[in-house]
C-alpha cells in the first residue's frame, strides 16, 4: 500500500528493462540454434544421397556433429554454466568449419582434383550462418560473425594458395578477350579468382553490417516496449494502491483518466489532534505512523471502490464516480466514512489510538491529471470538493466526527436512516447556507477488505 516516502528509481527500471533485453537474447540464441540444426539437417541429407558411398556417410556425420555441437548449448541456457562467450564461440566454429570445408575437403574421391575449383560450388552456406547470428537480437554477434566469416574465407583462400605452384585469376586475361582465350583462363585448372573473392568478401561484409542495423533496430523496439511495460507495471503499482489492480489496469488501457466533470461524492478524512501527537514522536515514528494507518485506510477506500485521490498531510482526499463509474457514489463514500471511523476505533497504529473528523458532500466535480511533463497527478476540483473540506472543519465545532451534506444525505437514501440533521450552517466560501447530517461509524470492527452490508455491490468497472 501507500508509502509517504517514495523516489524515482530510473536507474531501477534501466536495470529491468536490460534484464529483459538479456532474456530477449537468450531466447533469440535457443531459436538460434533451432533455426541452425533446422537449417543443416536438409543440407546433411542432400549430401548424404547425391554423394557415393562412403563420401555421403562421412558428410550425413559431419553435419550431425555440427548440429549436436549446437544443440549442446540449449541445457546450458540459464543456468550458472551459461556464458555469453559461448554463443561468439558457437558461431566462429561455424564459419571455421565452413572454411574447413573449402579447404581440406577433397572435391572427388576419384583423383586429384585441384582444391581452388571448390569454389564453383559458391559460398551461400555462409549466409545461412549469418542469418541464424540475427535471430541472437545481438549487432555484436552478428558482426562477429560476419568478420570470421570473412578471415575464415580468406585463411582457406590462403591455405589453397599455399599448394598451388602456379596462379591464374582474372587479371590474366588480355584487355578484350577473345572467346578462346576467355575459356582457356577460366577452365584452366590453376584458375583462382581472386577478385570474385574479393567481392564475396565486400558482400559478407554489407550483408553483416545491414543485417546488424536491423537487429539494432529490432533491440530499440524490444526496449522501447519494454520500457513501456515496466511504466505501465510502475503506474499500475502506484495507481493500484488505491483501487483494485484489476481496475487500475482496465484505467490504464482504456484511458479514463480524461479531464471530466461529473457527479461525484468527496470524503474529507483528517486526523484528529495530530499536529499535537506529532511533536512528542520523532519523525520517522510519524512518518511510520501515518504509513500505517494510511496503509488500512486505503484498503477500506478500496474495497468500497473509491480512489485516493491524494494525501495532504495527516488528511486524504477521496473520490466515488470519479474516476471509477459509481451510480450509487453517495452510498459508497457515507458507508466509507462509517468504516474509517470504525477502523479508527477499534486499533491501534504504531501504538497510538486515533480519532478522525470526517466532512463527505456529493455534486459536480471536474477530474483529471494535472501538472508539467516531468510531474503528473490525478485530482478533483470544485465546489463538491471544497464543501467536503469545510464539512470536515465544521465537526470540531459541532462535536461530532463526521458530516454529510443535505446532497449526499438525500442520494445515500436508506444509507442514512440514522444521520442526525445538524441544522443549516454558513459554509466559508459558499453564499448559501448547508443543511448539514452527522452520522455514527459503522457498529462492528472493520474487515478493510470486505464492503458492508449495505455496500454488497461488486466494485465498479471503467466504461
Amino acid at each position: 500500500m501507500w508509502r509517504l516516502t517514495r523516489t524515482a528509481r530510473p536507474t531501477a527500471d534501466g536495470a529491468a528493462v536490460e534484464a529483459d533485453l538479456d532474456r530477449a537474447e537468450r531466447a533469440g540464441f535457443r531459436l538460434a540454434v533451432i533455426g541452425r540444426s533446422l537449417a543443416l539437417a536438409p543440407i546433411g541429407l542432400y549430401y548424404g544421397y547425391v554423394l557415393h558411398w562412403p563420401s555421403g556417410l562421412y558428410a550425413l556425420l559431419a553435419v550431425s556433429l555440427l548440429i549436436a555441437i549446437g544443440l549442446v548449448q540449449l541445457p546450458l541456457l540459464g543456468t550458472r554454466h551459461e556464458r555469453v562467450w559461448h554463443r561468439y564461440a558457437l558461431f566462429a566454429f561455424d564459419v571455421t568449419a565452413f572454411a574447413a570445408h573449402l579447404a581440406l575437403v577433397p572435391l572427388s574421391t576419384g583423383g586429384d582434383v585441384p582444391q581452388n575449383l571448390v569454389f564453383l560450388r559458391g559460398i551461400a552456406l555462409v549466409f545461412i550462418i549469418i542469418a541464424a547470428s540475427v535471430l541472437t537480437l545481438s549487432p555484436k554477434l552478428v558482426l562477429w560473425t560476419g568478420i570470421c566469416a570473412v578471415v575464415a574465407l580468406w585463411a582457406s583462400i590462403g591455405w589453397i594458395l599455399a599448394g598451388m605452384e602456379r596462379i591464374i585469376t582474372w587479371s590474366d586475361l588480355p584487355a578484350g578477350p577473345s572467346r578462346e582465350q576467355y575459356v582457356a583462363v577460366v577452365l584452366d585448372p590453376d584458375f583462382i579468382a581472386l577478385q570474385s573473392r574479393v567481392m564475396d568478401s565486400i558482400v559478407i561484409l554489407l550483408v553483416t553490417c545491414i543485417a546488424a542495423l536491423a537487429v539494432h533496430r529490432a533491440r530499440d523496439v524490444v526496449r522501447a516496449r519494454a520500457a513501456a511495460e515496466h511504466q505501465r507495471n510502475r503506474v499500475l503499482q502506484v495507481f493500484g494502491q488505491y483501487v483494485p489492480e484489476q481496475v487500475a489496469a482496465a484505467l490504464i488501457d482504456t484511458q479514463t483518466l480524461a479531464p471530466q466533470t461529473r457527479e461525484a461524492s468527496v470524503l474529507f478524512a483528517d486526523i484528529k489532534d495530530f499536529t499535537r501527537l506529532s511533536e512528542s514522536l520523532a519523525p520517522a515514528d510519524v512518518i511510520g505512523l501515518l504509513n500505517r494507518f494510511f496503509d488500512e485506510a486505503a484498503a477500506v477506500i478500496v474495497a468500497r471502490g473509491g480512489v485516493v485521490v491524494n494525501f495532504v498531510g495527516d488528511a486524504m482526499v477521496v473520490a466515488f464516480n470519479a474516476p471509477l463509474p459509481a451510480p450509487d457514489h453517495a452510498v459508497r463514500a457515507v458507508e466509507a466514512a462509517r468504516a474509517l471511523l470504525a477502523l479508527a476505533a477499534s486499533r491501534d497504529f504504531a501504538g497510538h489510538r486515533l480519532a478522525l473528523r470526517i466532512g463527505v458532500a456529493s455534486g459536480v466535480l471536474a477530474a483529471g491529471t494535472v501538472g508539467g511533463a516531468g510531474r503528473q497527478t490525478y485530482t478533483v476540483y470544485g465546489d463538491t470538493v471544497n464543501l467536503a473540506q469545510r464539512l470536515q472543519v465544521l465537526t470540531k465545532e459541532l462535536d461530532t466526527d463526521c458530516l454529510i451534506s443535505d446532497a449526499t444525505y438525500t442520494a445515500a437514501g436508506a444509507a442514512c436512516d440514522d444521520a442526525v440533521a445538524n441544522g443549516t450552517v454558513s459554509v466559508r466560501g459558499r453564499e448559501q447556507p448547508v443543511q448539514v447530517f452527522a452520522i455514527a461509524q459503522a457498529p462492528t470492527a472493520v474487515d478493510a477488505t470486505t464492503p458492508l452490508p449495505i455496500g454488497s455491490r461488486p466494485l465498479p468497472q471503467p466504461t
